[in-house]
């Protein structure tokens, strides 16, 4: 298993896992995440994924990892629950690399970044 899969692994299980300080290991501090319209301002990604995660409780779902240079594809079905409502998408995540880190992730959900 090559360095890229071991992070897209590891951001997997800590996402499901809701465990903000392992998510937060992979991403370099000022990180950019952009899901739909939605930029999260730098440095608020541990505000972000915790009130995301209390909010939503998502739990996603590897489907295929696609390696780049300085990049990696995530194609994934993510599962959650809003007001109530069990929700499902297909999801694409690009993150670009710097030095090991996610510098910027870009977010693509089937039919809205909208929760």
């Amino acid at each position: 298993m090559s360095h890229t899969q071991d992070l897209v692994n590891r951001h997997i299980e800590a996402f499901n896992n809701q465990d903000v300080d392992a998510l937060l290991a992979d991403f370099d501090p000022l990180a950019d995440w952009v899901t739909g319209d939605y930029t999260v301002p730098k440095g608020q990604l541990r505000e972000f994924f915790t009130s995301a995660m209390k909010a939503l409780t998502p739990q996603l779902n590897l489907r295929r990892i696609i390696e780049g240079e300085n990049a990696v594809a995530i194609e994934m079905t993510e599962n959650w629950t809003h007001e109530g409502i069990s929700k499902s998408a297909a999801l694409i995540a690009v993150f670009d690399l710097v030095n090991d880190k996610i510098t910027r992730a870009k977010i693509y959900r089937e039919g809205s970044a909208d929760a």
